[in-house]
């Protein structure tokens, strides 16, 4: 599993150093938030999308499953990657914007376009 931390400053050049203690309740196992995505971008953005191995993301204020959209066919197998969608680790609430739901379209007919479908 991958674990990515966001809003951390990093320094230019020189000495970084890194301390965590964060609890993190997992509620939401990846395997679950990756179901609901893929739910979820096949019902309201396209058939041919759907959601793979999420990465556990730490950021200040809350943790988050980061999903990502890929779009796939039958025939041609995994065409590329959409976009990407967050799900709350504790309460599976999947964060959605109308602008990230178009730029995700976007992205899915820029890749059916580059493909000999």
């Amino acid at each position: 599993m991958t674990i990515t931390l966001e809003a951390i400053d990093l320094p230019e050049s020189g000495l970084f150093e890194l301390n965590i203690q964060q609890t993190v309740d997992i509620q939401i196992n990846a395997d679950t938030a990756r179901r609901r995505v893929t739910r979820y971008v096949g019902d309201y953005i396209g058939d041919l999308l759907y959601g793979e191995q999420p990465t556990l993301v730490l950021q200040a204020q809350r943790a988050v499953w980061r999903v990502p959209i890929v779009m796939a066919t039958g025939a041609s197998g995994r065409i590329g990657q959409a976009g990407m969608l967050d799900v709350d680790v504790k309460t599976g609430e999947l964060y959605v914007t109308e602008l990230l739901v178009e730029e995700i379209k976007k992205n899915a007919q820029r890749l059916v376009t580059r493909s000999p479908l």
